[in-house]
């Protein structure tokens, strides 16, 4: 079987290349908000002919529907795809390198938590850098209702979960917020201020500061938080340590689509 030279195989697999490169272009254009030929085609600086050749091939595979007179939308296929790799992502995995990043920011100890009934569950923790350090353990759980992890998941989802994670006259510490108007005054506090803080109401002479983790439909998935010392964290270093670990959340809520 006669074989092309070995500069047209080069060639040849160059304007491969670049075809499925111009494709993908036009997938994130489409899911942009663009589905007509002539928008795409002038996005991509491409003939409206060699746009509408992509288009088609990757309407036939199923990548994207074409509906006349309304242009090009996402298909059936990138909507499955999207599911199983979103099923596939390792949250531990995927936030560990934004959770040292955080801990070498604060010096501070940094867990992972997520919700699970009226607890919340550390799924991965970061040991601080002080000489004093935090006794917790992945696969402890504590009262979402007292901790600032659980507060930052509650306040961004829906009130009727504030009620279910509620416990009526609990007393973690003397500053455990245990009466329903307080702690509801809390998470929508927490929701404005766009953090939750826990003040020694978990544990006395520690204290936390934390930030939801959002998914592509905005719900909480999991909460990042900067855990350590009362006297590690006062009043004055509270909004600074909070802008760094919601940096962290929002960058790993982009790697989950959010």
């Amino acid at each position: 079987m006669a074989r092309l030279p070995r500069h047209e195989t080069e060639t040849a697999e160059a304007s491969g290349t670049q075809t499925l490169l111009r494709g993908l272009q036009l997938l994130e254009k489409v899911a942009e908000g663009v589905h007509d030929l002539q928008g795409l085609a002038q996005a991509l600086g491409l003939s409206r002919s060699t746009a509408y050749r992509i288009l088609a091939s990757l309407a036939r595979a199923g990548y994207l529907r074409h509906e006349p007179r309304k242009g090009y939308w996402l298909g059936p296929k990138l909507i499955r795809l999207g599911f199983k790799a979103y099923g596939q992502l390792h949250l531990p995995t995927l936030a560990r390198p934004h959770l040292e990043a955080l801990r070498d920011a604060t010096q501070e100890t940094v867990h992972l938590g997520i919700l699970e009934g009226q607890e919340v569950v550390y799924i991965d923790k970061v040991p601080g850098r002080r000489e004093l350090q935090l006794a917790s353990q992945i696969g402890a759980r504590f009262p979402a209702q007292s901790t600032a992890l659980g507060k930052a998941l509650l306040a961004w989802s829906p009130p009727e979960r504030w009620r279910q994670a509620f416990v009526p006259g609990l007393r973690r510490t003397a500053k455990t917020l245990g009466d329903w108007p307080a702690f509801a005054a809390e998470l929508e506090a927490t929701r404005a201020r766009g953090y939750a803080v826990d003040l020694e109401e978990n544990e006395p002479g520690v204290r936390c500061v934390a930030a939801p983790i959002l998914n592509g439909q905005g719900e909480p998935v999991a909460a990042v938080s900067v855990s350590t010392a009362a006297l590690y964290l006062d009043e004055a270093r509270i909004p600074e340590v909070a802008r760094l670990v919601q940096e962290a959340a929002r960058r790993i809520s982009r790697e989950l689509g959010g």
